[in-house]
């Protein structure tokens, strides 16, 4: 007895499927499944919230047909990993269909989509390595893993978009690129840039903001991490060593790239697996313009409050980028000091070639310096008080009020720190020298927000070198490759960030890099080299069929036929000519029995799923006229501008299904949108 577990099983797609188990059970039809799909189907158990429209209709429908008894229904969320486990315990296949599938969806709420699909996907893992079976997982992906795709040839036809150059659609080889929030970890030695200063994974806590980088208005911003992971790792890392950059991720991990840049940044940036760009020419980003900081005209410092024998100062007003450049010099080359016997309190600049300006900053502040050979100094118990915070050479720091300025003052701050203890490295770029390693990490921070690219490495002579560039990317593996893998053993760290990229340093070295997205796909591919679980991914095209309660965001092709034949206004977005290769909903399940029948060669690999270049439509002017030819009459529609995410033509290529699995679509377009609008005018009523 094969025992199945399908979440969401109340869907369009899983209760066709617990449809065809429930009568294949019924009349004890021998299964033409081998390997871990063979035997007589077991007890069936659907996992559903029901939260979705129409899903309450298909459990009524599936015991109209089959019996009260004939399945379990547990009603419960892929969120609660407890529940899941518990479902899951004993059973022999789990088809993992639950999940978030709108793409408008994933963009407006990309919370609820994260957690929906990536962390229910990895609950739903979980509970199948716990299950005590070892159960195969079959996993309904989708192909907006592929993102755009922008960097694919697209030519527009007369009622239809075309490959240039994939006339048999896209194979599973495309790099994965999530346009729309759908991956992976970082080596525990990695700093994050917080809005508290950089920090380990381990240590961020849920108040933290990160740097991250947004591809679209190409700035960096500081977003509010949405998700924490962390997880025990032992396998291969991916390091791409180069004079200013040294990485160390998982095979799986989105690095931000691209294979073209200037300057000032990547051109076309892309977020790609590690493993898929193993050894290529690629640039990575170093640095981009800091959108964010406060903008404060003046720096206020603080009353210090009358004592025995001392005198009270009220709160002074300084300008602020006086203050800047007289605390940038006093961190490089300055120094306080109390008299004991007298209680005199002095602050002093060291200056060798640059006296007069000193003397200039100082009086700038409200002070009034005199000159001892190397040394401006000037007496103020105020200043004293505050100055003396920041302790000796290794003590030294920048105030995190200070490093919550804008672009435009930290530049201020920087210039007078690298007059100080900078000197000119290079054509494009200063070194910044410290015994502080606190006072390291600020000034990197601070470079990093001028819109700089910085690193940090310690010296023989104990020494922190801060270097710093204009140049914001970093070519790798030109001419040469310098990329390795290495074997690792211990905690990997991520976040979930809405921008998909964060800033993160690694040996030293600081660079945006991809976060935790498009998960779902990526855990499971994980599991079967980890872990040794039987799991297989369908990267799934538009699938259409009976009891399908399609929506304008999500099952088009069922939305346009209810929408009609209920008289509801129909919306396109983009201009119509978009090409899918549809795929009915039958065709989808032989697949999914394909996959447990060849299970020995599926294992841990990929499959596209659709209709391939034989069955494809564009969404209105190719399937506008086959639907007007069943109503009869002409449907009158609306247009309005592209979506985020759309593709103009995507189209799988399914060879590598047919060739392993030995699995072809059989249902033609025209028939397979006839049979389902004849299911929509017989079951108006689920539409009222």
């Amino acid at each position: 007895m094969v025992n199945f577990l399908i979440t969401g099983g109340a869907g369009f797609i899983g209760c066709n499927y617990v449809h065809r188990l429930l009568t294949r059970r019924e009349h004890e039809t021998p299964p033409s499944l081998v390997g871990r799909g063979a035997g007589e189907v077991g007890w069936v158990t659907v996992y559903d919230n029901l939260s979705r429209q129409g899903t309450e209709a298909n459990v009524a429908w599936l015991r109209q047909q089959h019996g009260a008894e004939s399945f379990r229904l547990v009603v419960g969320d892929v969120r609660d990993c407890d529940a899941l486990a518990e479902a899951a315990r004993g059973t022999d296949v789990i088809l993992h269909l639950a999940g978030q599938t709108a793409v408008t969806t994933s963009v407006t709420d990309p919370r609820s989509d994260f957690e929906d699909n990536a962390l229910g996907t990895f609950n739903a893992l979980e509970a199948a390595r716990h299950a005590g079976t070892n159960p195969v997982f079959l996993y309904a992906s989708t192909n907006k893993v592929y993102g755009g795709m922008e960097d694919v040839a697209v030519m527009e036809q007369e009622t239809c978009y075309a490959y240039r150059d994939f006339p048999l659609g896209v194979p599973e080889t495309q790099p994965l690129d999530f346009h729309s929030p759908y991956g992976c970890c970082y080596s525990a030695d990695t700093d994050i840039l917080t809005d508290k200063g950089w920090k380990k994974f381990c240590e961020l806590t849920p108040n933290n903001q990160v740097l991250t980088y947004n591809i679209e208005r190409k700035v960096a911003e500081y977003q509010t991490p949405t998700e924490h992971f962390a997880y025990s790792y032992t396998g291969k890392m991916y390091v791409q060593n180069n004079r200013r950059l040294k990485t160390c991720v998982t095979p799986n991990h989105k690095m931000l790239v691209s294979w073209d840049c200037d300057h000032d940044e990547l051109k076309k940036p892309r977020l790609l697996e590690a493993q898929q760009i193993e050894g290529k020419p690629m640039a990575y980003l170093l640095a981009a313009d800091y959108n964010g900081g406060e903008e404060s005209e003046y720096f206020v410092l603080p009353e210090v409050k009358a004592g025995k024998h001392k005198h009270y100062f009220s709160a002074r007003a300084i300008p602020m980028d006086d203050w800047l450049k007289f605390l940038g010099w006093y961190i490089s080359e300055g120094h306080c000091y109390k008299n004991q016997k007298t209680g005199n309190c002095t602050v002093t600049l060291t200056t060798y070639h640059r006296t007069e300006e000193a003397v200039a900053v100082m009086q700038a502040i409200g002070l009034s310096p005199v000159i001892d050979q190397h040394h401006v100094t000037a007496t103020s118990r105020q200043l004293y008080e505050y100055v003396k915070l920041f302790g000796k050479s290794h003590d030294k720091y920048i105030p995190q009020e200070i490093k919550r300025l804008n672009r435009k003052k930290l530049a201020v701050l920087l210039k007078s720190l690298l007059d100080g203890d900078g000197d000119k490295h290079s054509k494009h770029g200063w070194r910044y020298t410290t015994v502080s390693q606190t006072l390291a990490d600020d000034v990197q921070e601070i470079a990093i927000k001028c819109g700089m690219a910085s690193s940090v490495s310690l010296d023989k002579e104990g020494y922190y070198r801060v270097y710093i560039s204009t140049t914001r990317t970093a070519q790798c593996n030109l001419g040469q490759n310098r990329s390795e893998w290495v074997e690792y053993a211990g905690m990997i760290y991520c976040v979930q960030v809405p921008n998909s990229t964060v800033m993160v340093r690694q040996n030293g070295y600081a660079f945006f890099s991809g976060n935790s997205k498009g998960a779902g796909d990526q855990y499971v591919r994980d599991y079967t080299r980890i872990y040794g679980l039987p799991t297989v991914v369908f990267r799934q095209s538009c699938i259409y069929g009976p009891r399908q309660m399609g929506v304008e965001d999500q099952g088009w092709v069922a939305w346009f036929i209810i929408a009609a034949v209920t008289g509801q206004p129909i919306t396109i977005y983009g201009d119509g000519k978009q090409v899918r290769d549809v795929l009915f909903v039958d065709d989808l399940l032989d697949i999914y029995d394909a996959g447990l029948a060849h299970i020995d060669v599926a294992a841990g690999q990929v499959y596209n799923v659709g209709g391939g270049p034989a069955y494809t439509m564009s969404v209105w002017t190719e399937f506008g006229p086959i639907l007007e030819r069943l109503m009869g009459c002409r449907i009158p529609v609306s247009y309005s501008d592209w979506r985020p995410g759309d593709q103009r033509i995507y189209v799988s290529d399914i060879r590598k299904a047919g060739n392993e699995l030995g699995w072809q679509p059989r249902v033609g377009v025209e028939e397979g949108i006839q049979r389902l609008y004849e299911w929509v005018v017989a079951n108006r009523s689920l539409f009222a």
